[in-house]
């Protein structure tokens, strides 16, 4: 999230006076009002019929079968040398006296979809093991706060496939005491239904800021292993990949900066309808609270603003597979 934005760099006027008078609830039909044993709160949903995205997890996997560096003992250019001399994949080092052994040990990783124990490798990458995981497995998040530390979380988007269709779920606090009841929805009814986090930044950001809050409301964060401290790991449940590192490390010096929105514009050469910054969303939020028939407009823009974040993961996962 980037709070170097404030109203005098961004004017939320016309917005205000766009929507002022209308309700939430109003502006966005496609709402229902979810209630659990901690509260209520609001959740929009869209189910993208003609989301042009074709997702191949599998595309993961032949990219570690030609990393040989993968293999104990061999670096750039022991691999320069062994693609020289014919050898391009795991397969092939099957029958290479010296490294036939640690190749048949991680090629039986490979075929089990041993996700855990492959990412130990320091050559494989959270995005390398794609292929363990179906796309119906997979939970797209981006979370927005009231503040940078230890704030109420007051929206978490949510992104995932389902019959072949991609649908985004925004859970939205309609005021501050409804996060508790937001935080119960996830952690017994949205989490074990998946095994895979997908975000942008989320590994230093959204997940840790969630476990925080979960600490926070229940004592206990569903997101780690019973014999994990929750104070020291915020997920070891869940395979984590996030785009934001692996778009620097695959893009790098190609772009002067690594941000969602430029990832968007430069990468998949989208520009989203939304023009708030995310530096802005807490202010936007407490305005509303303040007057919500005034200042409805700055609300609907972050719920827009999250809707793009969602809607914007699984294409730069795609184009990152791709390339």
């Amino acid at each position: 999230m980037d709070y170097s934005y404030n109203f005098e760099t961004f004017d939320i006027t016309h917005i205000a006076d766009q929507y002022r008078g209308k309700t939430i609830e109003g502006l966005f039909p496609n709402h229902s009002v979810v209630s659990n044993k901690m509260g209520q709160f609001m959740e929009i949903v869209w189910k993208e019929e003609e989301f042009q995205c074709d997702i191949n997890l599998s595309l993961s996997k032949k990219k570690i079968l030609r990393n040989l560096k993968t293999i104990y003992y061999i670096g750039d250019n022991i691999e320069r040398q062994l693609n020289r001399k014919g050898v391009k994949s795991l397969y092939d080092l099957k029958i290479n006296l010296k490294y036939n052994g640690s190749a048949h040990r991680l090629l039986n990783l490979i075929e089990s979809r041993n996700y855990k124990s492959l990412c130990n490798n320091k050559n494989i990458y959270d995005l390398d093991v794609a292929f363990c995981f179906d796309l119906e497995e997979l939970l797209f998040i981006d979370i927005e706060t009231l503040g940078l530390y230890d704030s109420p979380i007051i929206m978490i988007g949510l992104g995932f496939f389902k019959n072949d269709k991609f649908e985004i779920h925004i859970l939205f606090a309609r005021d501050l005491e409804e996060e508790f009841a937001i935080c119960e929805h996830l952690k017994s009814e949205l989490l074990p239904k998946f095994t895979c986090f997908v975000t942008y930044n989320g590994k230093s950001f959204d997940i840790p800021y969630i476990a925080n809050r979960f600490m926070y409301f229940f004592d206990e964060n569903p997101m780690i292993e019973e014999e994990d401290v929750p104070y020291e790991r915020n997920n070891t449940r869940f395979h984590h990949i996030d785009l934001y590192h692996n778009c620097r490390r695959k893009y790098k010096g190609n772009f002067e900066k690594y941000t969602l929105t430029d990832m968007e514009e430069k990468l998949l050469e989208l520009k989203r309808d939304n023009e708030m910054p995310s530096g802005v969303v807490g202010l936007c939020y407490k305005k509303y609270l303040n007057d919500p028939l005034r200042y409805v407009g700055l609300v609907k823009e972050v719920i827009d603003h999250n809707y793009w974040d969602i809607f914007s993961m699984p294409l730069i996962l795609q184009k990152l597979l791709e390339d």
